[in-house]
């Protein structure tokens, strides 16, 4: 699932939420939007 399916779920779907799925993706994919999000700030203060 993306970013923006989760949060359709999570906004308008969420009697279908399944726990262990977020809890997995937050304990998984958080640390590499992070790193992504990082590597994007970095980018755009070079550009400065």
């Amino acid at each position: 699932m993306r970013a923006k399916g989760m949060r359709d779920i999570i906004s308008h779907h969420y009697f279908d939420i399944d726990a262990e799925e977020i809890y997995w993706v937050c304990e998984n994919k958080i640390p590499e939007l992070i790193e992504t999000l990082q590597k994007i700030i970095a980018d755009i203060s070079e550009e400065r």
